[in-house]
């Protein structure tokens, strides 16, 4: 398996790339579905950029640049916003996490979800196919309710686990707790994202990995960590989650 310190350059690159070539073998085991959200669901990246650097701003803190902000991406917000912090400011990390907390909260161009388009058809179509359905987010617990209730994620959502719950991906509890809420073993459990870190925390936690190309990597740099599935969009998902039909054993639906 691949470090994550060793991709240097996790945003040039195609954002178009299908490899299916790691799923075929797995794909009749999978019985939930399990969505990072930022990136992966909702088009949320350049308001976590705005945001993060308003709150840097507003402590007179430089401001890194997108990459180093997009490379945060995933964590709990005080772990991310910490090491990305200039060392001699890294002592304020909860000050600028209740900075950007608020910011985040009081404008609308921050706190308004926005799913991709086809997010909606993709969870209708994965119910129907008798697939459960779960999220895993860096966000903190009221972040991914609020975005459970005010988008149609929540009419589709069979468990959840929040950033402020366990350790920061990669580690593998967020998974782990994921299993337990579904009541299925790590092996049923395909786990999309759009960051290294996603990725890897499915593949350490022995779940079905599937990369997307809508957020912080590109397609090349996800290729590198060879997850099971690379897909550009997570609502292609839908043309490769079908009944299955082959004599293995596999799931009802």
């Amino acid at each position: 398996m691949i470090e994550l310190s060793s991709v240097t350059d996790f945003v040039s690159g195609s954002r178009e790339l299908t490899d299916t070539d790691r799923f075929w073998p797995f794909r009749c085991q999978i019985r939930a579905v399990v969505f990072d959200i930022d990136g992966t669901l909702t088009d949320s990246i350049g308001q976590i950029v705005g945001c993060t650097r308003e709150a840097f701003a507003a402590h007179s803190i430089p401001v890194p640049s997108e990459e180093v902000i997009t490379g945060m991406i995933g964590m709990r917000l005080n772990e991310g916003l910490r090491s990305i912090l200039p060392e001699s400011f890294k002592g304020d990390y909860e000050a600028v996490t209740a900075t950007y907390r608020a910011i985040f909260n009081e404008h609308d161009r921050y706190y308004t979800p926005r799913l991709f388009a086809d997010v909606e058809m993709l969870l209708k179509t994965l119910h129907e196919r008798g697939y459960k359905i779960g999220y895993a987010s860096g966000k903190s617990t009221p972040g991914v309710t609020r975005t459970l209730q005010s988008t149609v994620l929540g009419d589709y959502c069979d468990a959840f686990c929040a950033g402020d719950e366990v350790p920061s991906k990669p580690h593998t509890a967020m998974m782990e707790t994921m299993a337990r809420r579904l009541s299925l073993p790590a092996h049923q459990i395909l786990g999309v994202g759009d960051a290294g870190m996603d990725i890897v925390m499915y593949q350490r936690a022995h779940n079905v990995s599937c990369a997307v190309e809508t957020g912080v990597w590109s397609g090349r740099a996800m290729a590198l960590l060879k997850p099971n599935l690379l897909i550009p969009r997570a609502t292609d998902l839908g043309l490769y989650l079908r009944h299955c039909h082959c004599p293995c054993p596999c799931m009802q639906h």
